[in-house]
């Protein structure tokens, strides 16, 4: 009879400890469930709020390219590690990349040739001069080389200066020579005569580029005025008749149109030419030019030719009708 009373309590133990069991599990059943519930609403919260964002049009001066923060700026309960709204998200980026790279292409790039160029082109000329030239009564014929021996050239500076822009063209053709000649025998009455010159002329010109096939031909059509101005001194020697000599100093400036051209022979060689015509202080001047040359590296380039410069001046006692030929040597530099 004693054991009875023992299993009895031990009974009864089991079965207060299986209620509190019950209890306490009881009490956590609530929340575990609001956890499974709160879970597929905050799933769908986030896949509507993906949706939404993805039809948001964007607005003008918005960066395309930040398209993931802004997804996440507009859903910050937006879960980024969650399949559905990362998928979203990643598509979003991708799309608004593209839209990005079609704006940039399509946005024009400025050209090259909307900067200023220039070429600076010093250059000599071994000039030959054909013609009369007279001041007053005293009138004499030259026709000489500066290879001869009774040639003399004292100084002399040559060069050109071209800007361009597009299209457009600024030149500049500068000339300064001292040049003197003797000829023996010009009749019965003199030995000799002496003529010397010192002739500055300067050809400031625009013009506009009419064809440029972009490889290394082009035409320009250019329009300007040729300055002169020339000091002129003519000496006869003494013979039959006594020594006679006199200087005069001329300027005058001729308006003249003409063309320029270049056309490559190949990616270092190139031919060039220049022809112009014109008057109004003279009675008429032209000018003719031919040359090759080869580039020598990006910037620089040798040139070489041949050059004829004619002028026909004569007023008030003062005669130059004259022409200046011969090869000419340059050496082009860009920047």
């Amino acid at each position: 009879m004693s054991s009875n009373p023992n299993k009895a309590s031990s009974f009864a133990a089991i079965i207060l400890l299986a209620t509190v069991c019950t209890i306490s599990i009881s009490a956590q059943t609530p929340i575990a469930v609001n956890s499974l519930t709160v879970k597929p609403e905050s799933l769908r919260d986030t896949r509507e709020t993906g949706v939404e964002r993805k039809a948001v049009p964007h607005k003008e001066g918005v960066n395309l390219t930040s398209g993931a923060a802004e997804a996440s700026e507009v859903n910050p309960r937006a879960d980024l590690s969650d399949p559905v709204q990362a998928s979203a998200v990643t598509r979003l980026a991708a799309r608004d990349e593209r839209e990005t790279g079609k704006a940039t292409s399509a946005s024009p790039q400025p050209a090259a040739t909307d900067t200023w160029q220039f070429q600076l082109t010093p250059y000599l000329w071994i000039a030959s001069i054909s013609g009369r030239a007279g001041i007053g009564n005293l009138v004499t014929d030259t026709s000489t080389s500066v290879t001869n021996s009774n040639v003399e050239l004292n100084f002399g500076f040559m060069g050109t200066l071209e800007a361009r822009k597009n299209k457009f063209i600024i030149l500049t053709d500068l000339q300064y020579s001292d040049l003197a000649t003797e000829k023996g025998n010009p009749g019965p009455f003199f030995s000799s005569t002496r003529a010397s010159f010192k002739t500055f002329i300067l050809d400031p010109e625009i013009g506009y580029r009419v064809l440029d096939n972009g490889k290394g031909a082009f035409v320009d059509v250019l329009g300007g005025i040729r300055y002169w101005h020339l000091n002129a001194h003519i000496a006869f020697r003494p013979g039959i008749l006594a020594a006679a000599e006199a200087s005069r100093s001329k300027s005058w400036v001729d308006g003249v149109v003409g063309l320029r051209g270049k056309a490559a022979l190949s990616k270092r060689w190139f031919v060039t030419g220049k022809a112009d015509l014109g008057g109004g202080g003279s009675k008429f001047t032209y000018q003719l030019f031919g040359g090759v040359g080869v580039n020598v590296g990006k910037r620089l380039a040798l040139i070489g030719g041949y050059r004829d410069l004619n002028v026909n001046y004569d007023k008030d006692g003062f005669l130059f009708d004259m022409s200046l030929h011969g090869p000419i040597v340059g050496f082009g530099i860009k920047f």
